[in-house]
């Protein structure tokens, strides 16, 4: 999963906590989970997505916009 213009805080993984991962980037494995923490600090449009070309062409991206 990839959040674009945002850094985000890796908070768990597959049921495991973690603290203070910082990426833009978390790879998820298949019926796996992962809980994030981001601050909303950089207004505009926002593209969330996975980065496997074949769940982007089935609509696994979101384009979000904030103030």
């Amino acid at each position: 999963m990839h959040l674009h213009r945002h850094t985000l805080e890796l908070t768990k993984i597959a049921g495991q906590p973690t603290s203070g991962v910082l990426k833009d980037v978390v790879m998820v494995g298949g019926y796996q989970e992962a809980e994030i923490d981001f601050t909303a600090d950089n207004p505009g449009l926002t593209l969330f997505h996975c980065h496997q070309q074949l769940h982007m062409d089935y609509g696994f991206m979101s384009l979000f916009d904030y103030a």
